[in-house]
């Protein structure tokens, strides 16, 4: 198994869509793969007018319908343009439409979603960029989370999250390229200290699973210390000198994750570094 394909996000005149190029074309030579942009905007609404000016909001829509298709012709450009693709496969696709659906629907051509994290944690205006959440809960690929600005991936020390869950099993799976091309795989579980040696256990597993695939990797069980699980595994990753994170995304309901917290909801909004996820 080789990635073959990457997906990313571009946006016309946004510094971290320039650097999220920068990123998927290093990471795309690194696999000898394809890189495929995407840009996507969707028109919105009417607000909602008791006294019907109905002529006057279809009119400011199709104004706006044509500035989106301008905007969309120059990220287009850009994309096109980019020094950092030269010499590399490409394609573009851009579509009308709120880009969470068009990256998912695009998905289809790719090995590996990329993505912007929410700027400063905020969650992004849903007509001009993806909902990640939305992204990863049905893309069905792993979808790589970049944080405003990263320019470069090196992927040569990276941590995998593990919890023994079906979407855990999947990351791993669907991170095996990145893994075996690594020079330092730590495999981490947080568990509470009732729990350690059947945390151990499992850890060891996935360690055995993972050498047969070719992955040089160890294992830690590490007890809780700090506010989140999410924390603890970028302080583990920044000691490490780690620079991907990879992990099983909405282990539980997304709602329930969204409403009450949850490792996939912390990673996506202040994680300072790269995540691969995958539901």
């Amino acid at each position: 198994m080789s990635y073959r394909a990457l997906l990313v996000h571009v946006e016309a005149g946004d510094a971290s869509s320039e650097a999220r190029v920068c990123l998927a074309a290093s990471f795309a030579r690194r696999f000898d793969a394809a890189v495929i942009g995407v840009a996507a905007q969707a028109v919105r609404p009417p607000p909602v007018n008791a006294f019907g000016a109905a002529a006057l909001m279809g009119a400011a829509m199709v104004a706006e319908e044509e500035q989106i298709n301008a905007d969309l012709q120059a990220a287009e450009r850009a994309f096109r343009s980019h020094a950092a693709l030269e010499g590399l496969r490409t394609e573009w696709r851009s579509g009308v439409d709120m880009p969470a659906m068009v990256l998912v629907r695009e998905s289809r051509s790719a090995d590996i979603v990329i993505i912007g994290q929410a700027r400063d944690g905020i969650s992004a205006d849903p007509y001009l960029a993806p909902n990640p959440g939305k992204v990863i809960m049905a893309a069905g690929w792993p979808v790589l989370i970049v944080p405003p600005g990263t320019d470069s991936l090196s992927a040569l020390r990276v941590v995998l999250a593990w919890k023994d869950v079906r979407e855990a099993r999947r990351a791993a799976a669907d991170a095996l390229p990145i893994l075996r091309a690594a020079d330092s795989v730590h495999v981490i579980q947080i568990a509470p200290p009732e729990n350690a040696e059947t945390a151990t256990n499992r850890v060891k597993d996935v360690v055995r699973y993972l050498a047969r695939h070719d992955v040089r990797a160890q294992g830690d069980m590490h007890t809780r210390s700090r506010a989140s699980v999410a924390e603890e595994l970028v302080e583990f990753a920044r000691h490490n000198s780690a620079d991907l994170i990879v992990a099983g995304a909405y282990g539980h309901a997304r709602l329930t994750e969204w409403v009450f917290g949850g490792v996939t909801r912390d990673l996506l909004r202040h994680c300072p570094m790269c995540c691969l996820l995958s539901h």
